[in-house]
């Protein structure tokens, strides 16, 4: 039900206005290939901490190469430029990702404060750890509903080449995000 209300609402502002700024098709491919690239760097942290012995000093610097590229992201997603129709659900996406990288923060302070292995270990399942998570998967729906929103523009296909319907409403735009480990 969540889900549903949360795309209905992306839906809603993303075919809202039709204007100035980038096109739909450049500013898609901006965002794809900057969320594709922090995934791959996101996945690629992950698997280093996942198969590697877990230390003090590993999951210190598994905090510290998250947070960089959690907050690299968030400064490259707010300097993308939306169109229009979609600036809306990007202000959603800056805002979720703020969210998440202040959430994520809290583990990072631990992280680098704690010399206890076992507290380092159980961050995730801690309070704050939790926390992260349900922002994370803030997230992930806002990801998701953006992409749903992007891809919805397939059917404007049978509006192109129609003189009279504004080239913006004729653009016709496909992303793949990978909002979870799994899509990718």
């Amino acid at each position: 039900m969540r889900r549903s209300a949360l795309l209905t609402l992306a839906l809603a502002l993303f075919a809202g206005a039709c204007g100035s700024g980038p096109s739909l098709t450049d500013y898609a491919a901006e965002l794809e290939a900057l969320v594709t690239s922090h995934n791959v760097d996101m996945d690629a942290n992950d698997d280093e901490i996942e198969n590697g012995p877990a230390t003090v000093e590993s999951i210190r610097d598994y905090a510290t190469t998250r947070m960089s590229l959690r907050n690299g992201f968030r400064t490259q997603l707010e300097a993308i430029e939306p169109p229009d129709e979609a600036a809306d659900l990007h202000a959603a996406a800056v805002d979720a990702i703020t969210a998440l990288v202040a959430a994520e923060q809290e583990l990072f302070d631990v992280a680098n404060t704690s010399d206890d292995l076992e507290t380092l270990e159980n961050l995730w399942t801690s309070p704050a750890g939790e926390a992260a998570r349900a922002a994370d998967a803030k997230a992930i729906e806002i990801c998701q509903a953006a992409e749903a929103a992007i891809n919805s523009t397939e059917e404007r296909q049978a509006l192109v080449g129609m003189p009279w319907v504004p080239s913006e409403l004729q653009e016709v735009v496909t992303v793949a995000f990978g909002c979870t480990a799994a899509e990718r």
